[in-house]
């Protein structure tokens, strides 16, 4: 069914149908994957849109936080163009939601339950073989016990960060990335976020509307939910806990009635039911109400769109019963539950995904002391086709997906606590999941984040150890390629005062933090995978990309118009290319040469640098037309 018929057709076409604003068409399609990093959204409607009302329309990332554009008005305003400063994160999942206080030129509104829909990002391919980079003890002086993590961009500058979620401490701390393309992390921010009492599942949002991602803790023993809200630069504001009922241990967030604003649900499981408390607008949230969960043992909870109307449901799933129920919603707050599915054991933790390519929301399926895990795909209506079970070893205590080989589907990773490891399947495309590998734990495994750690595209591993109380970073495919030459006050100073963010060049005119360049794939002169991406570039802008043998300054640079020149003659420019949404490649993609067959490589490799300059007009400096992003050193292997 299509978003039109789904969204005007359904509602029969009556008097109050044809007094509101609806939307046609969307784009990129609902659950759509292997998007972009520079995807637009556009948004038809069936009448000219209010420009007054743009702000309705919100984009949120799970990796970048709230999504920072500009929209345009097309078809004499019928049609709204959202085009994002900054290139979304390799594999994150992109939330939009339009509120119903989007208004129509002529005063109509949307629809009171609002419109949702997502995307997912294109990871790069990579080999999925792992090396370890770091691994760092939570707190060697004591027990914290790691539980789970939430990998976001907390500061802005495009590098993922992580947050570890502590059970025996109650708390949370951040560990900002180093911004430098090396996977490493720098040490604790400041001092453990307090949370209410032993934390668990976890989720991020912007709750109060300022632009910052938040986090959101379910605290098992504490009977609550704790609020910590981002201060946009890996630091939070006090927890503000809300009490959500007897041992919550699954939880959601959602928008459960269509205003934009997002809302927090928790799974039960000493009083059995579902706890709702619904935001007030501005991050903090009102009184509980209660909804009955129809399984045992309140365990799992996940909130996707799983019938294809534009809302956003909820999965619940039961430990006792060994199951889950579908909970459909009706855009205001109530649900319909739909008839339970069994997941083959006793269901601990869920996670969804569209994992056969069909646009429909699949289930997966931890299984806690069944030691199992489980598929359950999506009929697109709500319903569950029967679980399609894998053994494991011990209790499975979590599931988590993602593209790791970059061929555009996702695979799985299975954390075992009683067996001690993480467990990889492959995805052969229909959502058949086949072993792929092994990876042995110090002690006991709580879970695994799928993260891009160095920025290269590709989605790498953060492994988790509950009783070892160890985070380890395993890049997938090879480290070839590392970030220096950039303003952020270190070095040599921006001309004019135009600092950067952490990892990009001088800040330009667009407010992205400065354009900054990546490098992907692999350096190697036998096999030639690499290539270039630059993002947070002018909206048009030319961009050339230069590489040299040696650096200015060991690397410092020195100013140059608005920028910093980091690469030294001889040069030689590779190509020229106009930005599309702020992104320009090079190499690895049709139409472009391989990069290995400029620079006076010789048959050995060697490390050559790399930086593109880009037209620009800013108010910075006096008469300055150009800025630079940061400079990338590969290390070319034979």
């Amino acid at each position: 069914m299509t978003l039109a018929h789904s969204l005007v057709a359904a509602a029969c076409l009556s008097a109050s149908a044809l007094a509101q604003l609806n939307v046609t068409s969307l784009q990129p399609q609902l659950h759509a994957g292997n998007q972009a990093a520079n995807t637009a959204l556009v948004i038809d409607f069936d009448r000219a849109v209010d420009p007054a009302t743009l702000a309705q329309i919100r984009l949120y990332g799970s990796v970048c936080g709230p999504v920072d554009g500009v929209f345009a008005l097309e078809l004499g305003g019928a049609r709204v163009r959202f085009t994002p400063r900054r290139p979304f994160g390799a594999g994150e999942v992109v939330q939009v939601s339009l509120s119903d206080t989007l208004r129509a030129a002529d005063g109509s509104f949307l629809r009171p339950q609002g419109v949702a829909s997502s995307f997912r990002v294109a990871a790069a391919a990579a080999p999925m073989s792992f090396t370890q980079l770091a691994s760092w003890d939570a707190d060697p002086n004591t027990f914290a016990r790691i539980y789970g993590a939430q990998t976001c961009d907390f500061d802005g500058d495009e590098y993922t960060d992580i947050a570890l979620v502590c059970e025996n401490t109650s708390d949370v701390r951040v560990y900002l990335n180093d911004a430098d393309a090396s996977g490493q992390y720098g040490a604790l921010v400041g001092t453990p976020n307090v949370t209410g009492s032993t934390p668990s599942p976890n989720e991020n949002a912007d709750l109060d509307g300022d632009g910052e991602i938040d986090i959101v803790t379910c605290d098992t023993a504490g009977d609550s939910v704790s609020v910590l809200l981002g201060n946009g630069d890996g630091t939070f504001q006090p927890a503000v806990v809300y009490p959500m009922g007897v041992g919550p241990h699954g939880m959601a967030l959602l928008d459960v009635d269509g205003d934009g604003d997002i809302d927090v649900m928790s799974a039960n499981t000493g009083s059995e039911n579902i706890a709702l408390r619904r935001n007030n607008g501005d991050g903090t949230f009102g009184p509980v109400s209660f909804l009955g969960s129809e399984v045992s043992g309140t365990w799992a909870m996940a909130a996707g769109d799983m019938n294809g109307d534009h809302i956003v449901d909820v999965v619940v799933g039961g430990r006792f019963s060994g199951n889950v129920r579908v909970l459909l919603s009706n855009g205001d707050g109530t649900f319909a539950t739909q008839a339970p599915r069994a997941t083959g054991g006793q269901t601990w933790m869920i996670v969804l995904g569209d994992v056969n390519g069909d646009g429909k929301l699949d289930v997966t399926s931890a299984n806690g002391p069944t030691n199992n895990g489980a598929v359950l795909l999506g009929d697109g209506l709500g319903g569950l086709l029967p679980a399609a079970v894998v053994p494991g070893a011990g209790q499975m205590t979590a599931t988590d997906l993602g593209d790791l080989d970059g061929d555009g589907d996702l695979d799985w990773v299975l954390s075992s606590f009683g067996g001690g490891r993480w467990t990889l399947y492959h995805n052969n495309g229909a959502g058949v999941m086949t072993l792929q590998q092994t990876f042995f734990a110090t002690s006991n495994p709580a879970c695994a984040a799928i993260l891009d750690i160095d920025r290269d595209a590709d989605l790498d591993l953060a492994l988790l150890d509950e009783i070892a109380d160890t985070c380890t970073l395993m890049e997938n495919g090879a480290l070839d390629a590392q970030t220096l030459c950039f303003g952020d006050g270190s070095g040599a100073a921006c001309p004019c005062a135009n600092v950067g963010a952490d990892g990009h060049g001088c800040a330009n005119s667009q407010p992205t933090g400065g354009a900054l360049l990546n490098a992907r794939g692999r350096a190697s002169l036998a096999n030639d995978s690499l290539s270039f991406a630059v993002g947070g570039l002018p909206q048009p802008s030319t961009a050339l990309l230069f590489l040299g043998s040696t650096t200015i300054g060991g690397g410092a640079g020195t100013p140059f118009s608005d920028g910093l020149l980091c690469i030294a003659t001889p040069l030689v420019r590779r190509a020229v290319k106009t930005s599309v949404n702020g992104l320009a490649t090079w190499g690895a993609i049709a139409g472009d040469s391989p990069l290995s067959l400029s620079g006076g490589l010789s048959a050995s490799g060697g490390a050559r640098f790399y930086q593109v300059w880009y037209r620009d007009s800013a108010a910075f400096c006096a008469n300055a037309t150009a800025n630079l992003s940061n400079a990338v050193r590969v290390a070319w292997t034979p």
